[in-house]
């Protein structure tokens, strides 16, 4: 059984960004399978938790994004760096954080950090970032 936590980014990664709201292509299929994948999913991102429930309400009611979205656990962290400390009830190394920026990733915790490509304008719908990085979770999964 996996034992890993996955943590994901938003802006930049799973939407364009706070503002725009645009679903990166795939979404849905991403989500569903990370399900399936990953006993436990956080949101891990600068967006506060009262702004990112207000964007995962609207994207589940698009039908982009399944129910359970809206209601996802998320991680109230504070400083320069998404530290996986801050995630509860779990080691830092038995949490996946996927992440589109660098700068966010915290010092020794590299190891645990998947960067995805940024979802960047012109948001086209041939982008394939969501359906390349559940290769890697996968591939990271089975090991």
């Amino acid at each position: 059984m996996n034992s890993y936590v996955l943590a994901l980014d938003l802006e930049g990664t799973l939407i364009s960004n706070a503002m725009s709201q645009i679903p990166r292509p795939g979404l849905a299929e991403f989500l569903t399978r990370c399900a399936e994948l990953f006993p436990r999913i956080v949101m891990f991102t600068t967006v506060k938790e009262d702004r990112f429930r207000k964007i995962a309400r609207l994207l589940v009611d698009e039908r982009v994004a399944p129910s359970w979205f809206a209601e996802m656990e998320y991680i109230t962290w504070h400083g320069e760096t998404k530290d996986l400390t801050f995630v509860p009830g779990v080691h830092p190394q038995h949490v996946l954080l996927v992440d589109d920026f660098e700068k966010y990733v915290h010092p020794g915790q590299e190891a645990q950090w998947l960067q995805i490509e940024y979802f960047d304008y012109p948001y086209g719908s041939e982008d394939r970032g969501l359906a390349k990085m559940l290769e890697i979770l996968a591939e990271r999964v089975v090991r």
